[in-house]
């Protein structure tokens, strides 16, 4: 056999792992182990230290949360750039309704409606005006930005110690973010939902010709994905007990380097896991705490961020091709 025939087997070989749902799946989970690794040789231990790696978690719950819901959106083959504008405009007003109400259950069901209502309607414009995803939600950035300004002005909604206490000490942030995952593993693996979804973002037009309706589907998708900024407002009024104009400006951002550092193709489609968002959530918190702790100054840390962004969004142009396998 030729060294030419050899070398053509190693690289298609090479190819073929490298295009592999297995590479996909498992590369995103190596990469946070190895980089949490570094981070740790880097600052002598400090890093690992048990109070670090607590920190760390509780940041990745807020975009882990908000992620997951994202990754129904994504899976369509779909970016929505307003999932951290809803979030914290849901907060915003969930707050307002436990200081009108003093009531913990009316402010959960309140949040999540909000959040659910926020991204129905973004859905229903996109759908109705036939515009793109993205650009509708390009609008609603803004728009939601806007009306929390006009609510707070300068000041900050705060909502009672006490409260923040009884939500910390009964682990609410970790139940929330557990329940509604294991509710998204189901839908997205284990449901016509979550193939309907990756059936469209692999190839709209087949999933269309065989009767699967992108309207339905991506209403459900943003319905599915506003309950995760529901929780995810009720996890940072959990953890910081206020919301002002300038809490968490970066949320957007990083879900949506999340979402591709856990492995979410931004076509979709076949290449879509719901675990993307947490692990990838991880990831970010991870880089930006590290980057922190080894001195790097935070102007440099968004660049840093945005190159990486580039570059696996650069590395990840190529469509997934097959359709969606049955899981389970």
């Amino acid at each position: 056999m030729s060294e030419k025939v050899i070398e053509e087997k190693k690289t298609s070989s090479i190819k073929r792992i490298l295009e592999s749902r297995l590479f996909h799946q498992v590369m995103p989970i190596i990469f946070l182990i190895i980089l949490t690794l570094i981070f740790g040789a880097m600052t002598k231990g400090r890093f690992l230290n048990a109070v670090n790696l607590k920190i760390i978690f509780e940041q990745a719950l807020i975009v882990g949360t908000v992620s997951t819901g994202a990754t129904f959106i994504f899976a369509s083959g779909n970016t929505n750039l307003a999932m951290g504008a809803t979030t914290v405009l849901t907060a915003t007003l969930a707050g307002m309704v436990y200081n009108a109400t003093n009531s913990f259950l009316i402010m959960f069901i309140a949040a999540i409606l909000i959040g659910v209502f926020i991204m129905v309607i973004s859905a229903l414009i996109s759908t109705a005006l036939n515009v793109k995803v993205m650009f509708v939600t390009i609008v609603m950035m803004t728009l939601l930005a806007s009306i929390q300004q006009s609510i707070l002005g300068g000041s900050t909604v705060s909502v009672p110690q006490t409260l923040v206490a009884a939500l910390q000490s009964s682990k609410f942030m970790y139940t929330a973010f557990i329940v509604y995952f294991l509710i998204c593993v189901v839908l997205f693996h284990f449901t016509e939902i979550g193939r309907s979804l990756k059936f469209i973002g692999t190839n709209n037009e087949c999933a269309k010709q065989t009767g699967i309706s992108k309207s339905k589907y991506l209403l459900i998708a943003f319905a599915i994905a506003g309950v995760g900024c529901g929780v995810g407002a009720l996890i940072v009024i959990a953890r910081a007990a206020s919301v002002n104009t300038q809490t968490l400006p970066k949320l957007n951002m990083d879900c949506m380097l999340a979402l591709v550092l856990g492995g979410m193709s931004i076509f979709g489609g076949s290449r879509s896991f719901v675990y993307s968002g947490i692990v990838g959530a991880l990831t970010v918190c991870v880089l930006n705490q590290g980057l922190t702790m080894i001195g790097i100054p935070i102007n440099l840390i968004q660049a840093i961020r945005g190159i990486i962004f580039l570059i696996l969004i650069a590395t990840s142009q190529t469509r997934p091709k097959g359709l969606p396998a049955p899981e389970g």
